[in-house]
């Protein structure tokens, strides 16, 4: 892997210029190359990977945006070697933090038999839930992955009232579970891809290198030339090829260019109109992400933890130093609290909040916990109601041999952002294997 500093960006002699660097832009690149072409990565940040990266702050390493990928994705499968990600899989298991903090445990107890008790005494499912969830599962995994984000759509919520699921389990159960992973709390999400995250989580495990979530970028860029800390401004598509012109005020060309960054900018780089009818631009759903030392664990919770209260702003809660001890001070603690959206308060008062809903859990052990970081992304995901797929983009653009490699060629995600960097290679590739693969495969 060749890293350049933004000094580096006045000259190209590559074939096909890729802008951004993260999963979806590295994936195409390194296709590319592979195939024999000559490509240049322009990433405007000073790291790999978009929303999937790490970085230290005092002597722990932080997860940012993405906190874990599902092992069962087929892209992620084509695209990583899992060995050499030495992947930490995380328990097939859940807490559930419910008014004052009380704690119930939910998940699959043939692969995590301490889960068991909990489970099973847990109010969030009615006996009958349970019933309709083990046939649920067996249905779906009676199919292949991809078809089940096709057919039909509605809205999550109405498809699972329809599959006979109560209401206590959809407020109690599936909005922390699901919800919380498409940050959408009224379960409007498209049921289609509700089906598949529950079949991801069926076949395979949430994993996280051990490392930090770093390592999936800098494995997919160790063949690549990538320059950092270079804005792309405006692409202009002639009859002599490409030009690409930065913040800097340089001018690049190449045969053919990649657009990889967020759909939003994307949309912006390459001219698209308002009221497009395949969008580029779909809106956006943010997270925030605080990140707490603490001189010792509040407590030995491996699982990930959920905030199940209707209202509140804590969404995923999960201690580190048990199943990443290589990544905190010996002895110390590392707590990471995502939150609904981007809240627009200063980030001490932010924390102020999070700490007083941390309270019912930890009582005056808050007191403990010391703020190392809070990172605010205001495109965490794009919405996906239902019906969204039918108006997806393809992977070219107006602009003549300017190909879109996006998350928005498919699903908000890893498995979507590999899956666009892979067709979008294949578009200028030619590769129509890959162009007929279905979405989600």
């Amino acid at each position: 892997m060749t890293l350049t500093g933004s000094r580096g960006a006045e000259s190209t002699g590559a074939d096909i210029i890729v802008v951004g660097a993260g999963l979806a832009g590295l994936t195409a690149a390194r296709t590319l190359q592979r195939a024999g072409k000559t490509v240049r990565v322009l990433e405007s940040s000073q790291h790999l990977g978009g929303r999937v990266w790490s970085k230290q702050v005092d002597s722990y390493t932080l997860d940012v945006g993405f906190i874990g990928m599902f092992t069962a994705y087929p892209a992620a499968r084509r695209q990583f070697d899992y060995d050499a990600l030495d992947l930490v899989r995380l328990k097939p298991s859940a807490v559930l933090r419910q008014e004052g903090g009380r704690a119930e445990l939910v998940g699959d107890p043939l692969r995590d038999p301490a889960a068991l008790p909990g489970d099973l005494s847990a109010a969030a499912l009615t006996v009958k839930d349970r019933v309709v969830a083990a046939k649920l599962a067996a249905e779906l995994l009676a199919r292949p992955a991809h078809e089940l984000l096709n057919g039909p759509d509605q809205t999550t919520r109405a498809y699972l009232l329809e599959q006979g699921f109560s209401e206590r389990s959809l407020e109690r159960f599936f909005t922390p579970f699901f919800g919380g992973l498409v940050l959408d709390r009224q379960l409007e999400t498209s049921a289609g891809l509700f089906r598949y995250y529950f079949r991801m989580l069926l076949t395979g495990d949430v994993s996280i290198p051990r490392a930090g979530m770093s390592e999936l970028p800098r494995q997919l860029a160790q063949e690549l030339d990538v320059t950092l800390g270079v804005t792309v401004t405006d692409i202009h598509s002639g009859p002599d090829g490409v030009s690409v012109q930065t913040e800097a005020g340089d001018t690049l060309h190449a045969a053919q260019v990649i657009v990889a960054t967020d759909p939003n900018t994307a949309a912006r780089l390459v001219g698209e109109q308002p009221g497009a009818p395949r969008p580029i631009a779909r809106g956006s759903l943010g997270s925030t992400y605080l990140h707490y030392a603490a001189p010792e664990p509040l407590e030995r919770q491996r699982r990930l933890q959920l905030g199940a209260l209707p209202t509140g702003q804590l969404n995923q809660v999960f201690w580190l130093q048990e199943e990443f001890p290589n990544r905190v001070p010996v002895g110390h603690g590392l707590l990471i609290v995502s939150v609904w959206g981007v809240p627009e308060v200063d980030d001490a008062t932010l924390s102020a909040q999070v700490l007083d809903e941390l309270r019912p859990w930890y009582g005056g052990g808050v007191e403990q916990l010391r703020l190392l970081s809070v990172d605010r992304i205001p495109h965490t995901q794009f919405p996906q109601p239902a019906g969204y797929a039918a108006t997806l983009p393809g992977h070219t653009t107006p602009l003549p041999n300017v190909f879109l490699a996006s998350e928005a060629n498919s699903l908000s995600g890893i498995q979507g952002a590999l899956e666009g960097g892979e067709k979008a290679a294949a578009a200028i590739l030619g590769d129509l294997e890959v162009l007929s693969r279905p979405r989600g495969a």
